[in-house]
């Protein structure tokens, strides 16, 4: 085989496994979760139906993988409802649905869809059972969110 006809076919070999390979990761996205605060930082948490879970805190990104009845628990928790906030808060939370409702801003309350998200993005945990993954780091000064 000539060296112009193997590198032919090293290179199709090559496009036909980038291919396979960007054809599998297109899981659908479940929810998008966002926190906006004062200062503009900016952070994101992406959870897709394969339980993939995708957060950015500034220039920080963190992956994490939920199990299959954790997905079920957050699709549960998001057909509950998602609870209002209050437009004067000054970190701005926003839930985005699966079919790209944007509801903004939301309110953590106890017990809510929101609540969930939240100690997921925060603590790597979904309501007290750690997400296997990189460890939790400080990425911000949490203090702001306390009551006075």
């Amino acid at each position: 085989m000539s060296r112009h006809r193997w590198l032919s076919l090293l290179v199709v070999g090559l496009l036909l496994l980038l291919v396979g390979c960007s054809a599998g990761s297109s899981a659908a996205t479940v929810v998008r979760y966002e926190r906006d605060w004062p200062d503009g930082y900016h952070e994101e948490l992406t959870i897709t139906d394969d339980g993939r879970v995708t957060m950015k805190h500034g220039d920080v990104l963190e992956r994490l993988t939920l199990s299959t009845d954790q997905v079920r628990q957050v699709r549960d928790a998001l057909a509950s409802g998602v609870p209002k906030g209050d437009k004067g808060d000054s970190l701005v939370r926003t839930v985005v649905l699966a079919n790209g409702t944007s509801v903004t801003p939301v309110d953590p309350i106890a017990g809510s869809s929101v609540e969930l998200l939240e100690l997921l993005m925060t603590t790597h945990s979904l309501l007290g059972a750690p997400i296997p993954g990189p460890s939790a780091i400080t990425v911000h000064d949490m203090s702001s969110m306390q009551a006075p």
